[in-house]
């Protein structure tokens, strides 16, 4: 019997406590607020994609992080690399809500994906390895694992979250949320109502 084609995941969740993806990105509205607010853009662009594209560009940060590790181990002492590649990724995760691209997230799908990204590490600490850069070899391994992980993430996301609040009406991923559909919207020439009620609603939920 011929074998039926994998169904694809659903691109989120709508539960009581927000948007939930498979990946467990949670966005702080609903998606009642989210029609009621920008449904028009929806008819032109499924919130479905809409919620790829945010997500991606949520881990955006990591992402590039962990691209610029192994090129930062080249060119200047481990350390330095570890901490170039700490500031990349703070400065990106406040920099990168207010501006999401459509292009740059297309790419970023790619460049995330766990296969894309182990074999390049392989790669590099291989050559790292053998040439004897321990100290680059240990950095890029555990700066690989950290990112991946999420721990380099949880470590940092205390004092980001603070930064984060000075900038920004919203949290974090609701922000990208956000700017993705205003970006929709604005593509298509759609006019979108006041946000106050839509930034309320995830305020009030990213406060409990």
């Amino acid at each position: 019997m011929p074998r039926r084609p994998a169904r694809a995941l659903p691109a989120y969740v709508d539960t009581p406590a927000g948007l939930v993806t498979p990946a467990g990105t949670r966005f702080r509205t609903s998606e009642r607020l989210l029609e009621e607010w920008a449904g028009p853009v929806f008819a032109y662009e499924p919130l479905g994609e809409i919620v790829r594209r945010a997500e991606v560009w949520v881990r955006a940060p990591a992402t590039l992080a962990l691209l610029a590790l192994p090129v930062f181990l080249f060119v200047v002492p481990a350390w330095a690399a570890g901490l170039l590649a700490l500031v990349l990724y703070a400065s990106a995760s406040l920099a990168l809500p207010a501006a999401p691209s459509r292009w740059a997230g297309r790419v970023l799908a790619v460049l995330e994906k766990p296969l894309v990204q182990g074999a390049y590490y392989v790669l590099v600490l291989s050559w790292l390895g053998t040439g004897g850069a321990l100290a680059a070899t240990a950095v890029g391994l555990a700066g690989f694992v950290g990112f991946r992980l999420g721990a380099v993430q949880a470590l940092l996301a205390p004092v980001l979250a603070q930064a984060h609040a000075r900038l920004y009406p919203l949290p974090p991923a609701d922000q990208v949320l956000r700017a993705h559909v205003v970006r929709a919207a604005l593509r298509h020439g759609v006019r979108l109502p006041e946000l106050a009620r839509l930034e309320r609603s995830a305020r009030a939920a990213w406060r409990r």
